[in-house]
Parts: C-alpha cells; sequence; structure tokens
C-alpha cells in the first residue's frame, strides 16, 4: 500500500461513516475561509481503503499539522496502515482509543484527555426510536406536542439567516464556550445547501429556538443551537431535536453524532443528548508528535 497526498479540492470520498471533520465537504468549507486543507489517500491498487483530511495551522512560530477525528479506513482495513506520514510537527485527535494507542507506540504523546461523544444510531424506525427515549425525555417531549410551538425545517440560507448566527456567537460569549466561526456555517450551507437542516420552533411572539444539522454522507452532526429564556420551561428544544430524528431518519441517515459530553463541565446538556438514547463513545485523547514521520513527503 502507498500514500498519496492530494489538495482538498480532488478529495476522495472516505471510505467509510466518519465524523464531520474528515468529510470533504468540511474540507471545502474549512479552505473557502481561508484555511489550508488536503487530504492523504491510502492506496491499495485502484482501491482507496483509507483517508485522512488535514488542516495547517501556525501555532506560535510552527506550522502543524492537524488532523481531527480521523484517519478513516474500511472495514477489514489493517489499522497500521493509517500511520500516515505526516508533515512536520503535527496533532492528531484519532476517532477511537484504539487508533491513539497506535499513534502513541509513534512517538506521540497527550496533550488532552480522551473526550466523548453521543451518537445515536437512525436505523431504528420511529417507533423504535420513541422506545429508546428515556422516561424523563419522552415525558417533556409529549409535555412540548401538547403545548402551543409551531415548529419549522428546511435548508439554512446564509442570506435569510444570518441573524441566527448573531444570537449563535451571542449565546456563546454569555455561556463562555466557542465553536466554529459563522463564516464556516456559511460556507457550508452556500456550496451544499441541501446538506444543512434548520429546525425552528416559534409561539405566539416569534422564534424561541432553533438547531441546526450538517449531513455528510449518511451521517448527520449537530453544529450550532440556540433558545430563549422561555424556550426551556416549552421544552423546545426536545421537541426540535425528536423533530431532527425523525426528519433524519426519513433522509436515510444511519448516524446522528450529537457532538461531546461532559457530564462534570456540562451536566445538563449530557443529559439532554444522551436521553436521545444516544450511547457515549471515547475518542482518542489529543496527541502531539514534534519530528516528523519518516519518510514524510508533503512540503512543509
Amino acid at each position: 500500500m502507498s500514500h498519496v497526498w492530494s489538495p482538498c479540492d480532488t478529495a476522495p470520498d472516505p471510505p467509510a461513516p466518519c465524523a464531520l471533520h474528515q468529510h470533504p465537504r468540511y474540507g471545502a468549507a474549512m479552505q473557502a475561509i481561508g484555511a489550508e486543507v488536503g487530504w492523504l489517500a491510502l492506496k491499495d491498487g485502484a482501491d482507496t481503503p483509507g483517508t485522512a483530511q488535514l488542516l495547517r495551522r501556525r501555532l506560535g512560530p510552527l506550522r502543524v499539522t492537524w488532523l481531527p477525528r480521523g484517519p478513516v479506513l474500511a472495514p477489514r482495513t489493517d489499522p497500521g496502515s493509517a500511520l500516515m506520514p505526516l508533515p512536520g510537527p503535527s496533532i492528531v485527535q484519532p476517532d477511537t482509543p484504539a487508533m491513539d494507542c497506535l499513534f502513541r507506540s509513534n512517538g506521540y504523546r497527550a496533550l488532552l484527555t480522551p473526550a466523548n461523544v453521543a451518537e445515536l444510531d437512525l436505523t431504528p424506525g420511529p417507533k423504535a426510536l420513541f422506545a429508546g427515549l428515556h422516561g424523563k425525555w419522552r415525558n417533556r417531549l409529549r409535555a412540548a406536542k401538547a403545548g402551543q410551538l409551531r415548529t419549522h425545517h428546511r435548508p439554512f440560507d446564509p442570506d435569510r439567516d444570518a441573524d441566527l448566527l448573531i444570537l449563535d456567537q451571542r449565546q456563546q460569549r454569555a455561556r463562555g464556550y466557542r465553536a466554529l466561526p459563522p463564516g464556516f456555517t456559511c460556507a457550508y450551507a452556500g456550496t451544499h445547501r441541501q446538506a444543512t437542516r434548520l429546525f425552528t420552533a416559534h409561539d405566539r411572539a416569534g422564534m424561541l429556538a432553533y438547531l441546526l444539522f450538517l449531513l455528510h454522507g449518511a451521517t448527520a452532526t449537530y453544529h450550532i443551537g440556540w433558545a430563549a429564556p422561555a424556550a426551556r420551561r416549552t421544552h423546545a428544544h426536545t421537541l426540535l431535536m425528536w423533530q431532527a430524528i425523525t426528519d433524519l431518519h426519513q433522509r436515510g441517515v444511519t448516524r446522528l453524532d450529537l457532538g461531546t459530553v461532559d457530564t462534570e463541565a456540562a451536566p445538563g446538556l449530557a443529559r439532554f443528548k444522551l436521553g436521545t438514547g444516544a450511547t457515549a463513545r471515547p475518542l482518542g485523547a489529543t496527541l502531539l508528535r514534534l519530528l516528523p514521520h519518516r519518510g514524510a513527503g508533503i512540503a512543509a
């Protein structure tokens, strides 16, 4: 097998379902807002059993290669082949603990401890998905359905929905967290409009809450959301999440990535995500290697 470097514009499709960070749509959106993006492909003749989407970033005086939530391997591919030759200093966040061990055995050292992500299998039908909801979550959904909320869903429109991104930015500052910049959301929707789904809830006074999801292959990823103070007592986000689950299932999406869960720093949000029936799955740690792999053939 051999490793082939290609620019973002010619990226192959990943050989298996993957995190948003490893899909070409993410790379295209990041490139559109000025990021340096490229791919490594593991080639076996005409087949591509492995891919890794990379970003180049500057940290102080260093240019660092960043491999988030990858690489992606086809089933039954030798995991050892995933140790692709990254250039210069590199930071990786493997998608599984097994890949974490492989990178550590090749000179990587931990920067951050492993996170957990909440993933929901959408292959069962709506009845099974409803039965999989936790009891309190299901009760809140029933209460929301019995209320006066009006809901809508459609693709995200960068022009029409610019104010929603402002609401999200204000919420981030108020709660002290950070997400991808608004430009990323607009770039993603600008090139892949039908790969976005925006769910909104309204009462008589106006919009109370929204949730935005990004679709990539057979996977959807929760991207951003917002809620007015009144949304909590009406369980607006519960209703919107359930509508997203059923709508994405009908669209053929098989896995919903709800993002990281932290039961200590954000226990309420963790309970909300896991209340959908999602499973918490550990990722690998965030790892650093200052020296390049031997034979790394990508220009630094």
